[in-house]
């Protein structure tokens, strides 16, 4: 995508929130991102590993969110992945690209959960398309660096 195109993503995801707050409620904004993220998630690996082998591990999987699905999102990689080797997997993006344009304004960092749902619905179903079931939370600290925590579900 070029510039234009990436300045109208960057707008929609804005909007999809402030029509679902406009909609729904404050309340209803995350499950709502977080839901339509998972549907995105799910069928773009779908669509970019259709002609591909499937991977056999976990940090296989994650690799390739932190890289290419990364990349087609967001035009970089993630910048940091680490694990500890439990099932549980850290993603930090230091300059994630919903918040760069966010107020770093007390009332906006309050509200910086929000514009990580989608990505965390991204991720959610990505995994959830290569059979990994997992939770995953997200967190700022300092605005626009954030981190998305993995917590695979371990078969009982």
């Amino acid at each position: 995508m070029g510039t234009a195109t990436d300045g109208l993503f960057d707008f929609f995801h804005h909007q999809m929130i402030v029509y679902f707050e406009e909609t729904f409620g404050s309340d209803q904004i995350q499950s709502n991102m977080e839901r339509i993220g998972y549907r995105v998630g799910f069928s773009l690996v779908e669509k970019a590993t259709k002609d591909e082998a499937r991977f056999k591990e976990d940090v296989e999987i994650v690799k390739y969110i932190c890289k290419e699905l990364w990349q087609m999102l967001f035009k970089k990689q993630a910048d940091n992945l680490k694990t500890n080797h439990n099932g549980t997997y850290f993603i930090q993006d230091n300059r994630f690209r919903f918040l760069t344009r966010v107020s770093q304004s007390k009332q906006y960092m309050e509200r910086g959960h929000l514009y990580l749902a989608f990505t965390c619905g991204v991720i959610r179903g990505a995994l959830t398309n290569f059979g990994i079931p997992a939770n995953v939370t997200s967190e700022v600290n300092i605005s626009p660096t954030c981190k998305f925590q993995i917590s695979v579900q371990q078969n009982s």
